[in-house]
This record gives C-alpha cells, sequence and structure tokens, in this order.
C-alpha cells in the first residue's frame, strides 16, 4: 500500500509540475476526475486497462483515446496513456487524489469531509465553508457525508484537525464532566 501511494504520488507530481508551468492545473485535475467518471461508467473498460496480458501499447491506446473522448487535454491523455502502459490504472485514485492536493496547496484551499446526520442545504453547507475558512485562514470546500449513525449535528475534519458538533458528541463530553463531578 505504501508503494502505491509513493507511485501515485509520483504520477501526481510529474503532472501536476507539467500543468503548473503550463498554468493548466486546476484544469487537468478536472479532466484527470473526468477520465476516472468515463472509466466508472465503463466498469469493463476499466477493467481491461488493467489485463497485464494485454500489451502496454494496446492498453495506452485505449486509455488516451478515453480519455480524450472524455474531454482531457494533451497532459491527461499522455498522463493516462503511461499509467495505462506501466500497469498502474488501480493507482488512478490515488494519483487523482494526490493531484487534488497538490491543486488545494498551490490555491491555499483545503477540504473539510464533513459528516452530517441529516443532509445540509445549500445555504448551510456555504455557511459551515465560511465559518471554517475563517478560523483556518483558508479556502474550505466542504465534501459532505450522511452518517446515519450520528443522532444529529455534524462532525468536521480537516487534515488532523476535527470539529465535533455532532449530539454524540455532545452527550459524550457532558458523560465525561458528570462522571468527573
Amino acid at each position: 500500500m505504501k508503494s502505491r501511494h509513493g507511485t501515485a504520488q509520483r504520477y501526481a507530481k510529474a503532472l501536476f509540475s507539467i500543468a503548473h508551468e503550463a498554468g493548466n492545473a486546476e484544469a487537468v485535475g478536472r479532466e484527470l476526475e473526468q477520465f476516472a467518471a468515463a472509466l466508472d461508467g465503463s466498469p469493463q473498460l476499466a477493467a481491461m486497462l488493467q489485463r497485464p496480458w494485454i500489451k502496454p501499447e494496446d492498453r495506452a491506446a485505449v486509455a488516451t483515446e478515453v480519455a480524450k473522448r472524455a474531454g482531457g487535454s494533451e497532459y491527461v491523455q499522455k498522463a493516462a496513456g503511461l499509467v495505462a502502459s506501466r500497469g498502474r490504472m488501480d493507482h488512478l485514485p490515488e494519483l487523482i487524489a494526490a493531484y487534488r492536493a497538490k491543486v488545494d496547496e498551490m490555491v491555499g484551499r483545503v477540504r473539510a469531509e464533513v459528516r452530517t446526520a441529516v443532509a445540509f442545504t445549500a445555504d448551510e453547507k456555504t455557511q459551515l465553508a465560511a465559518r471554517l475558512g475563517r478560523a483556518l485562514d483558508k479556502q474550505v470546500l466542504v465534501e459532505e457525508s450522511v452518517d446515519p449513525s450520528l443522532l444529529g449535528g455534524f462532525v468536521a475534519q480537516v487534515g488532523s484537525l476535527i470539529l465535533d458538533g455532532s449530539l454524540d458528541g455532545q452527550l459524550s463530553r457532558m458523560r465525561e464532566r458528570l462522571a468527573r463531578g
């Protein structure tokens, strides 16, 4: 797993370096995600690109064409072809995450993973992003998921920072205070 992460980091770093130099880092990130979405829409194609008995140049040609049809620039097409030819298509999610992290770092943005008991409205999501942004002095993108195990509220995580505004957390803290006396 560690080498897989390292490999994805190297591919992401190389692609980011080229795209950043050309001034297209954010656009290339979106194109990478479109390429991944195209593969998600065709599991048979995604599986074919991972078969080791298919010639590397054939995998590269198919991946390049898929990237092209998904609207990928020349950078994404070449990266997709390279990753496919090297038999690393299973690294694509890690590569995209690593690339996204580099773009976020470049623009001073962080992502908050937020678990909620019920889905936020668009306004609530915007307010939470603004409050977290003020607290962290960065632009915050809220990635929300509904967690039915929460009784109410939310838990936000930005990197190693965890903000527990859930009812479960409040009850737990109250229980600790009562136990201490």
